[in-house]
């Protein structure tokens, strides 16, 4: 496919997607009331809700990801230490937190429409984070490209690396380069881009994934993801994926547009009668 009708393409599906999530922003999203997060501080218990996330529990303090501090919430009925759900005693700094490359690993058992909220919550909590956008210019250009369009394709849409590092897979882009010069910046991009060391790196391109877990340097090489905190939920239903939320989206666009223009057509045709009774 052409590189430019491919560009196009994806700036399409990223403007449909952000139009469809402008309203729910703008109405808080999928926040409870009452939650908000203190000044320099990281709350938890205000992501957008998802039964699936270990990013906080109750009755407990959320995972050491960062040094837990605490917070201005209250210790009562709503704090989820105690059970509820509209604050957590225990938080994180911004500074630590939203220097985190993978700190929304915990949040990837949930559905596609999930993650991009709590993507966009991040964002919004975070808005210099160098997790919210790969640099794909350190890498060689055997494997740039390819691993530009896989991992939009495959639905990280923002292309950040709590996506594509929490998915841990290269998409066999790494096999398109051939000399140990090349893998040996691959290797170093993603020390770089996920946080790994030197020796996860290389094991990660021998093997073409990686595995991440939401205890902080608890990152493997192979094997399925852990979750380390909180009760172990049901399994979840298989999400659609990115590009069956964009067809919805189109579909929805479409009946929209539909329904304005018999709409109009409906109130513009008396108007017309009446104007044709005015000139009889």
């Amino acid at each position: 496919m052409d590189a430019q009708y491919q560009n196009l393409i994806k700036w399409i599906i990223v403007l449909s997607f952000f139009n469809m999530n402008f309203s729910a922003q703008a109405d808080g999203g999928n926040l409870l009331p009452g939650q908000t997060n203190a000044p320099g501080l990281v709350d938890p218990v205000t992501m957008p809700s998802c039964y699936y996330n270990t990013c906080w529990q109750y009755n407990g303090p959320p995972p050491r990801i960062c040094p837990l501090i605490d917070g201005p919430c209250a210790n009562n009925s709503e704090a989820s230490d105690n059970g509820g759900d509209q604050c957590g005693m225990k938080q994180y700094t911004r500074e630590c937190y939203c220097n985190l490359q993978t700190g929304l690993s915990c949040a990837w058992s949930c559905n596609w429409e999930s993650w991009w909220d709590t993507e966009d919550w991040f964002a919004k909590l975070c808005p210099d984070s160098p997790a919210l956008k790969l640099d794909f210019s350190s890498l060689p250009n055997c494997a740039r490209r390819c691993l530009d369009d896989a991992i939009f394709e495959y639905g990280c849409l923002t292309q950040s690396s709590n996506c594509f590092c929490t998915h841990g897979t290269l998409f066999g882009c790494h096999d398109k380069c051939t000399s140990d010069e090349e893998w040996e910046r691959i290797a170093e991009w993603l020390q770089d881009a996920c946080s790994l060391d030197a020796d996860q790196a290389r094991l990660a391109l021998e093997e073409g994934a990686f595995t991440l877990t939401v205890e902080p340097g608890a990152i493997e090489a192979t094997g399925s993801q852990t979750r380390d905190f909180g009760p172990p939920p049901p399994v979840p239903a298989k999400p659609l994926s990115w590009d069956e939320y964009f067809i919805i989206v189109i579909l929805a666009l479409t009946g929209t547009g539909i329904i304005g223009m018999l709409t109009f057509r409906f109130i513009a045709s008396p108007q017309r009668i009446r104007l044709a009774s005015t000139s009889q």
